[in-house]
């Protein structure tokens, strides 16, 4: 794995502007943006030996992680792609019709998308004491400004943190077959919202940082 095959991802401007602009694709806030720059970046170059997703996140107040630590993916989950019913929401495998079909090298993936152990592992060990906690991050289509809600997203799936735009990624990239590693730095919890306590630079920041010593150490 070299630097020049490592593509890095990221939202925003602000979320980027401390990465090398080599293989650097901003690809705007959501879901939709995020699956579109991804696979036309995928489609016009070589296939890459890593892509590196980096940004902001609320994390959920049960998790107990504080502002401004920096998370480290294991899985990626849609968290409002699924079936609303009279008992309550249920994922995908309500409908049966999976994301991503089935392959000789990887299972249907529904909501969740795994993320490689051996290479997160790797990239825990190599951001050592930068990277707070590893678990489960997110994608929504909002942002969760209530705190009984994030509550109860946390109840149900277990994720430390929401974004609008992991698991699209993580999902291009189980299409085309490529490594995928998400890190996010904790911009504010998720709370009844109030601007005020949020920390997006900072928290934007610590996030590259650790991306930086990703590249290094991964390359």
């Amino acid at each position: 794995m070299t630097t020049s095959s490592i593509v890095l991802l990221a939202a925003t401007r602000l979320e980027s502007t401390l990465l090398p602009s080599a293989n650097l694709v901003v690809s705007g806030i959501g879901a939709v943006n995020t699956a579109h720059a991804l696979a036309l970046y995928l489609a016009g170059h070589p296939k890459p030996s890593l892509v590196i997703q980096t940004g902001i996140a609320g994390a959920f107040v049960p998790a107990k992680v504080d502002v401004g630590a920096v998370l480290l993916a294991d899985t990626e989950i849609y968290g409002d792609t699924g079936v609303l019913t009279p008992d309550g929401w249920r994922p995908m495998e309500e409908i049966g019709i999976p994301l991503v079909e089935s392959t000789a090298s990887q299972p249907a993936r529904f909501n969740y998308f795994p993320l490689d152990p051996a290479l997160v592992a790797r990239a825990q060990r190599a951001a050592g004491p930068r990277i707070a906690r590893t678990g489960k991050f997110l994608t929504l289509s909002q942002v969760t400004g209530v705190r009984t809600l994030g509550d109860e997203l946390f109840a149900r799936f277990g994720a430390l943190c929401e974004s609008m735009e992991g698991a699209a990624a993580a999902h291009v990239c189980a299409l085309h077959g490529v490594p995928f590693l998400e890190v996010r730095g904790v911009s504010n919890l998720v709370e009844d919202r109030d601007r005020s306590k949020w920390r997006i630079k900072e928290a934007a920041d610590a996030a590259q940082a650790v991306v930086l010593n990703l590249i290094e150490n991964l390359s």
